[in-house]
């Protein structure tokens, strides 16, 4: 299973908005695919599972499909809650700020096939098998198993502190990767938890409860604090924890 995070920065080294790509088909959030991808690699996307309808991880799904227009002959899969495609339909797709759902079409498709998703509840999308799980966030927020014959990852998505996720973790033979929340430094651990989020103390807290032997990344560090928390987890030097790197491609 191949993996990376999208850019979304000038640099392209650093996490402002949220988008992850599996197999190149298969998108886990919206916030940075019109921004970090070429055309091309947006064509590929057939698939897009929403985690939460938090701005930064749905704020480039307008642009793409629009920017997409033409070139599309049959929709873009969007999973999301109810809530949360509610939320994108409300706040996003509205004439004030977008263009609506039902006007999102050319003369060969719709460019948005909506599919809801339910906590526990498995479903495939582009040859993967997904499992969302409810986190601790401030939303209703889902982290995803996701699944191939051989492999499996788990994604966090934006969390503090939690349970369900790692008891399903513990049940996957096949998981080669957790990729954890690690949003703040150490100096603001009041504010990751009152946000539900992490910093290295709370995720070093907590630790015990994943799965033992599995590499933990650390993603969605905020831009202005990645090289504060890239320093701090560096120094912690654990062997399981790791800074993922944007824009690398990792296979599993």
């Amino acid at each position: 299973m191949k993996f990376r995070i999208v850019p979304s920065t000038l640099d392209g080294r650093r996490q402002l908005l949220t988008s992850y790509l599996i197999n190149d088909s298969l998108a886990i959030d919206a916030g940075s695919l019109a921004i970090g991808l070429t055309p091309e690699e947006q064509l590929k996307i057939r698939s897009i599972v929403i985690t939460h309808a938090h701005l930064d991880h749905v704020f480039s799904l307008p642009l793409m499909v629009t920017d997409l227009f033409e070139e599309l002959r049959e929709p873009i899969n969007v999973y999301a809650t109810p809530s949360d495609f509610e939320a994108i339909q409300q706040h996003l797709l509205t004439p004030r700020v977008w263009i609506t759902l039902e006007t999102m079409k050319n003369s060969h498709t719709k460019l948005i096939a909506y599919h809801p998703i339910k906590s526990a509840e498995s479903f495939f999308a582009e040859g993967l098998k997904i499992t969302p799980i409810t986190v601790t966030h401030t939303v209703l927020t889902h982290g995803l198993l996701v699944e191939d014959d051989h492999s499996a990852l788990l994604f966090t998505s934006d969390t503090g502190a939690t349970d369900r996720i790692w008891q399903l973790a513990e049940e996957c033979d096949k998981l080669q990767a957790v990729f954890i929340d690690l949003s703040f430094p150490n100096r603001l651990t009041d504010l990751a938890r009152v946000s539900c989020h992490h910093s290295p103390a709370t995720l070093l807290e907590e630790l015990p409860k994943i799965k033992s032997g599995v590499p933990v990344y650390a993603v969605h560090l905020k831009a202005m604090y990645q090289h504060q928390v890239a320093t701090e987890i560096a120094s912690l030097n654990h062997p399981r924890i790791q800074i993922a790197e944007v824009g690398r491609e990792y296979e599993f």
